[in-house]
């Protein structure tokens, strides 16, 4: 007779079922660990050498910029190190193109160097302080042989004459700039102290200078006082490009700013070397920048110092006082008249 109850199931049946979940779940989480931790390390490896190898780039054109390509291979050494967290970093290439043929060039197409007359690339790469060159894993050789990765990085700076940005309000002619003893095409920069003067008066009263008057009326521009519309905060409201027809800003007032800000201080100038008009409708040509520090200035309603006077006489009369400075600022590449103002930016 068949009996009226199964049988029990035997509880072996089970047995082992955990070792399997168990194994499952550590291959898992072994790949997970391996995601978080390898990778982890992989891409902070990644951020330090695109540290390095943005300021290496940076400091190497800011060097060409200044004169001198020479020891741009120590530079991009330095700046890798120094980014690195462990200071320690590999530089695979630097080259490029500059004035003097100091750099060395580069193969193939270097992206963003397009239409750039002067630029550097560096690319840096893994280096451990023992000598590796792989950011070493610590859970995927525990999965394969995997043990390691380098990692590499390139950046690309290009340096220039400035042709466009926001400036200060002052301009003045480019014939007072060669006056003084600049040049429009070699180079040569005004050295020493000098005085600007803007009223309107072509540098008849600068010392040296003689007579600068692109106008008919003998004047720089009738109505027009050196200094440039729509301005505020000691700055031009819109970007002044190479090339421009800037509104003159009319009266002899001082710009729209607190000038205690200028005091002591480096600021753009646009250099113009043609105007049209008069007064509200007066423009100024606009060929090139040049940085200016600051020592002393004088507009109808305000001075400083105290007692600082400008050449030649007049409530009206406005100047400022200074040296003339190659500057290093923020704009748009592409001017072709270096008054001593250049740009240096990332292009890749």
């Amino acid at each position: 007779m068949r009996p009226l109850t199964s049988p029990l199931v035997s509880e072996d049946r089970d047995r082992g079922s955990v070792l399997v979940l168990v194994a499952v779940m550590m291959t898992v989480l072994l790949g997970v660990g391996a995601l978080t931790v390898d990778l982890g390390a992989l891409y902070a490896e990644k951020r330090q050498l695109q540290n390095g190898s943005d300021a290496g780039a940076l400091a190497i054109a800011q060097s060409c910029a200044g004169g001198s390509c020479a020891g741009y291979a120590a530079q991009a050494q330095q700046y890798a190190n120094t980014n690195a967290k462990d200071n320690t970093s590999a530089v695979d290439v630097v080259c490029g193109v500059d004035a003097g043929s100091v750099l060395p060039p580069c193969t193939g197409t270097v992206p963003g160097t397009s239409g750039v007359a002067h630029w550097v690339k560096v690319t840096t790469s893994t280096r451990t302080p023992g000598g590796g060159t792989q950011v070493p894993f610590v859970l995927a050789p525990i999965m394969n042989s995997l043990t390691g990765a380098t990692a590499r990085r390139t950046s690309v700076a290009a340096w220039g004459i400035l042709s466009a940005a926001v400036t200060s309000p002052l301009t003045f002619s480019a014939c007072e700039f060669t006056a003084l003893g600049g040049s429009l095409s070699t180079g040569a920069f005004p050295s020493g102290t000098a005085t600007i003067v803007f009223h309107s008066v072509g540098g008849a009263l600068e010392t040296g200078v003689g007579n600068c008057t692109p106008s008919t009326s003998n004047q720089d521009l009738p109505g027009g006082f050196g200094k440039l519309a729509n301005v505020v905060n000691c700055t031009t409201t819109a970007i002044v490009s190479v090339g421009d027809w800037v509104p003159a800003q009319t009266g002899g007032s001082a710009p729209n700013c607190d000038l205690t800000t200028w005091q002591n201080t480096e600021i753009l100038i646009s250099v113009y070397d043609q105007v049209t008009g008069t007064g509200s409708n007066g423009l100024y040509h606009i060929i090139g920048f040049v940085g200016f520090t600051i020592t002393g200035y004088r507009f109808p309603s305000t001075r400083w110092p105290s007692n600082f006077s400008c050449p030649g006489k007049g409530n009206s009369t406005s100047c400022v006082r200074g040296q003339f400075t190659r500057v290093i600022t923020t704009g748009s590449l592409g001017g072709t008249v270096n008054l001593g103002a250049q740009v240096i930016k990332m292009v890749g």
